[in-house]
C-alpha cells in the first residue's frame, strides 16, 4: 500500500451520502488484520481496526483537537478519527505507516497495541504548532540540510534508513548538522554568487576526539520555475523513507524542532531553489583555516566570522555539479 493507492481509495467515498452511518472499505486483502478506512456520518475520515470477539482491551478514549482515539467494546472496534481536513496528507502518512507495521501480524493483542502506540506516536504532529516564521536565511539553511538528507536517503536501505534520519541534528541546534558514528558533517548553504560562508560559533568547525569533521557547502540559486521548495524536499524524503520501511515520525519530529509540520511548511512554497553544486571539505587538516575552541584563547567566545570558499581548494574532498 502506497500513498497514491490510498488517495485513490478515498475517492470511492466521494458520492457517499452523509447521515447514513459509517461507510468503510478494507485497505487491502493482503492485510491480515481487518483494517479499514471509513467516512463517518459527519464526513470525517477514520481508520478502523476490527478485533475478534474473543479479544478485550482496556483503552481510555483520547479526544485530541485534531485526532480522536476510541474503543467501541460492543462492536470490537478501535477507531482513529481525523477531526480536521487540513491534516489529510498527514493522516494518510499515519495510515500507510500503520498498515506497513501490522499487515503481516496475526496476533490481535499485538497488532491492536501497535495501532494504539502509533496513535500516541503521531498525535503530536496533528497540531497547529507554528513558531515565528523562518527568515530567508533560515529557509535556505533548512533547504540545504534537507537536500543533503535526501542525498543520503537515496543510498539507504531498510537497515540504514532510520539511522540516517536520526543523524540529522541541525534543527536541534547541536554543534553540527549531521552526526554519524564515524564523522560529523557541517552543512552550509549559500547563494551561488557568494564567495563566503558564515561560521556562527567557535564550536562549529571543532572536531570530536574520535571522529572526522567535514564541511559540506551547498550552492543554490533562486529559480521559481525549475526550483523546488522545502515542502518538495520533504515529500521526496517521505518517498525514500516509505520505500525502505523507515520511521516517518523521526523526520516529522525533527522538523517540529523548528516549528514545521507537513501542513505549515507549504507557507514557504514561494521560496524555490536549484542546487548548482556541492563541495565537500576536510576540516581536520592542521592548516585548515578556521577559528575554533582548540586554537583560540579561552577568553574569546561567541565567535562569528566569514570563511572564504576560494581559500579551501586544497582541502576539497569532492565536488558535485548538478
Amino acid at each position: 500500500m502506497e500513498i497514491g493507492a490510498l488517495v485513490l481509495k478515498w475517492q470511492n467515498f466521494e458520492n457517499f451520502e452523509l447521515n447514513k452511518g459509517y461507510k468503510a472499505l478494507r485497505i487491502t486483502s493482503e492485510c491480515t488484520p481487518e483494517l479499514y478506512i471509513a467516512i463517518d456520518n459527519d464526513g470525517f475520515r477514520c481508520l478502523i481496526l476490527y478485533l475478534p470477539q474473543s479479544i478485550d482491551i482496556k483503552l481510555k478514549n483520547n479526544d485530541k483537537e485534531k485526532l480522536k482515539l476510541s474503543y467501541l467494546p460492543l462492536e470490537k472496534i478501535i477507531l482513529i478519527k481525523l477531526n480536521d481536513s487540513d491534516f489529510i496528507d498527514l493522516f494518510n502518512d499515519l495510515i500507510v505507516s500503520l498498515y506497513l507495521k501490522i499487515k503481516d501480524l496475526t496476533d490481535p493483542d499485538y497488532y491492536s497495541k501497535e495501532l494504539i502506540y502509533s496513535f500516541y506516536k503521531w498525535a503530536d504532529f496533528f497540531d497547529d504548532k507554528f513558531k515565528s516564521k523562518l527568515s530567508n536565511e533560515e529557509i535556505k539553511g533548512v533547504f540545504g540540510e534537507l537536500f543533503v538528507l535526501n542525498e543520503f536517503l537515496k543510498q539507504s536501505d531498510s537497515k540504514t534508513v532510520d539511522t540516517i534520519l536520526e543523524s540529522w541534528k541541525g534543527p536541534y541546534n547541536t554543534t553540527n548538522d549531521f552526526i554519524l558514528d564515524d564523522k560529523n558533517i557541517e552543512v552550509k548553504t549559500k547563494d551561488e554568487s557568494k564567495h563566503f560562508i558564515k561560521i556562527s560559533s567557535e564550536y562549529q568547525l571543532e572536531k570530536e576526539f574520535d571522529k572526522t569533521l567535514e564541511l559540506l557547502v551547498v550552492s543554490v540559486k533562486i529559480d521559481m520555475i525549475k526550483g523546488v521548495s522545502i515542502h518538495d524536499l520533504i515529500k521526496q524524503a517521505t518517498i525514500y523513507i516509505r520505500k525502505n520501511l523507515g520511521d516517518l515520525t523521526i523526520l516529522y519530529h525533527t522538523l517540529a524542532q523548528i516549528g514545521l509540520t507537513i501542513e505549515s511548511v507549504t507557507e514557504y512554497n514561494n521560496y524555490r531553489f536549484v542546487v548548482s553544486k556541492t563541495n565537500l571539505y576536510d576540516c581536520e587538516q592542521e592548516n585548515f583555516p578556521k577559528l575554533s575552541i582548540s586554537n583560540i584563547p579561552v577568553e574569546i567566545t561567541k565567535l562569528n566570522y566569514n570563511l572564504r570558499i576560494a581559500a579551501l581548494n586544497n582541502f576539497m574532498l569532492e565536488e558535485k555539479i548538478y
